[in-house]
């Protein structure tokens, strides 16, 4: 499920496409400062594109406008990071329900296909975390298409650019992450039950908070 999909995609989509996975990324750090002259320069659209890109990041609340001096990527803290979970942890357990109820026989055989990928994806040797971030979100993905409930997966596309940059942003804790990754190969389906959902998600904010605590971002810092 992408944005847009069913359209062919504006000049706009392409650039608050690609801002976004920069953001996401970590490529643009938390709290980095740019105006859209220098966005358009280095990406290469127009004013207007840019513009219109960075009207939908900040509903997204990943960029804030600074009146007068420009944009700034949204920060990530602590506090952010918790707020999050506490949204996560009620939106996720959803999510779980209505899939269930909801999912296709197709549906299922691919979410069983990314599960299985992704047990293999924790094994291995040397953890792959974009791999597993990739993984992570093809699998909501899909499970949220299959809620077939548009206010949802509205909810879901705003959540999904955090969730990733929260992992991005602790990616090279080695085996910290990997705790945490594998924590989802308990459960012995491809959708937990709501309550297991709940507990995931309280084990995962728990463990990421202590992370962050213990030995911060992993990013370079802004102003």
């Amino acid at each position: 499920m992408t944005q847009g999909e069913g359209r062919k995609q504006t000049l706009a989509d392409q650039a608050y496409a690609l801002l976004r996975q920069r953001i996401v990324s970590l490529k643009m750090p938390p709290r980095m400062r740019f105006t859209e002259r220098e966005i358009s320069n280095e990406i290469g659209f127009g004013a207007m594109p840019v513009r219109e890109a960075l009207d939908r990041l900040n509903h997204d609340g990943l960029v804030e406008t600074i009146p007068r001096r420009g944009y700034r990527v949204s920060g990530l803290t602590l506090k952010s990071v918790d707020d999050f979970f506490a949204v996560w942890a009620v939106i996720s357990p959803l999510i779980f329900q209505l899939s269930a109820e909801r999912l296709t026989p197709e549906q299922a055989a691919r979410l069983d296909m990314l599960r299985q990928e992704h047990a293999r994806a924790i094994k291995r040797p040397k953890l792959d975390t974009e791999k597993w971030i990739e993984l992570s979100r093809q699998r909501f993905d899909l499970l949220v298409e299959a809620t077939r409930n548009a206010q949802l997966q509205a909810i879901y596309r705003k959540l999904s650019a955090e969730l990733d940059r929260i992992f991005h942003s602790i990616s090279h804790h080695g085996e910290d992450v990997r705790a945490i990754f594998a924590l989802t190969t308990r459960f012995d389906g491809a959708i937990p039950s709501a309550d297991d959902a709940r507990a995931f998600i309280e084990i995962s904010r728990r463990k990421i908070s202590e992370v962050i605590v213990e030995k911060g971002f992993d990013y370079p810092h802004g102003n």
